[in-house]
């Protein structure tokens, strides 16, 4: 007997939670379906789609009183844009040069706040801005590899980039401040073959600039490297007149990686080693440092031996 009120006593809760749950449900629905007034703040973003060399700086936000559907309330904060892009076309600019009356431009706002959001106000009724005209510079692009290479492999030559210049469109003081323009560092590891493919122009720190293309296309060549001695001569600089000067050795081995396709091209005459006679003035021992002044582009990883050598010096 027990048993059986233990699950009549059960069923009568579980109906009661069921009931409870629906009335829930219903009244949730019932709130959802109506309207609601909602206050947003908006950034506005101004452009003039007759002048796009110009950019407009707004001073504050817009608040926007709105009317909302309750289920579209609900994901309001998810779902909302917080810029509106607005047009403000040679009509509205020859009215002033440096405000905009909000009611000059309620309707495009009203335009942009989509389905179910309808536009009943906005405040400050005065919007105010400022504008520079755009100026335009051919920057270099640099590539920002991050390469690494299979044994006994390397990269023959400069990477490939097309374009390896683009125009960028900015504030004069912006365009100052740049000496070229990075791409977004990509990564390529135990690398045995040449590889090509894009790159992107990283915008991330940059504020109100438009380039000619974001995307540039880039090949790297490698190839089998061999490693190999050649010796060639030291040439002494800045000797006085008033002095004999000897230097051992007088030729310098040289220890280097190249291509196979370079390596048969690579003369000793291709490297100019030097040593200044104005080091050993000013250094405490009797050695001056060997320079490399010329080497082939295509030369990689250069050891020299040695790489300082020994002054004597005595009068003429």
């Amino acid at each position: 007997m027990s048993v059986v009120r233990k699950y009549l006593y059960s069923k009568k809760i579980f109906v009661f939670l069921f009931f409870v749950l629906a009335a829930s449900v219903g009244w949730l629905m019932n709130k959802l379906s109506a309207d609601y007034v909602r206050t947003v703040s908006y950034n506005i973003d101004f452009y003039n789609s007759s002048n796009m060399r110009r950019i407009f700086k707004v001073e504050t936000d817009v608040l926007a009183q709105i009317n909302i559907n309750g289920f579209l309330a609900m994901r309001y904060n998810i779902a909302e844009q917080n810029t509106l892009r607005i047009d403000i076309d040679d009509k509205i600019l020859s009215k002033t040069k440096n405000f905009v009356l909000s009611s000059d431009i309620f309707k495009k706002i009203s335009e942009q706040l989509g389905d179910g959001k309808k536009l009943i106000s906005i405040s400050p009724d005065t919007i105010f801005f400022t504008y520079v005209d755009l100026q335009s510079k051919f920057l270099p692009i640099v590539p920002n590899l991050q390469l690494t290479f299979a044994s006994e492999h390397m990269q023959n030559g400069n990477t490939i980039l097309k374009p390896d210049s683009i125009w960028i469109t900015a504030e004069q003081k912006v365009l100052d401040s740049l000496t070229d323009i990075k791409c977004i560092a990509q990564k390529y590891e135990n690398l045995s073959k040449s590889v090509s493919g894009v790159l992107e122009v990283d915008l991330s720190k940059l504020n109100n600039v438009s380039v000619q293309q974001e995307k540039i296309q880039f090949k790297i060549n490698v190839e089998r490297y061999i490693e190999t001695n050649i010796t060639a001569p030291l040439h002494l600089k800045n000797q006085p007149d008033s002095l004999d000067v000897m230097i051992f050795p007088r030729e310098i081995e040289i220890k280097y990686r190249a291509s196979i396709t370079d390596f048969a091209k690579i003369n000793a005459s291709d490297f100019r080693l030097t040593a200044d006679f104005n080091d050993f003035e000013k250094s405490i021992s009797r050695n001056i440092k060997v320079n490399i002044e010329e080497k082939p582009k295509s030369v990689l990883q250069i050891d020299l031996y040695p790489d300082f050598v020994e002054v004597i010096v005595s009068k003429k």
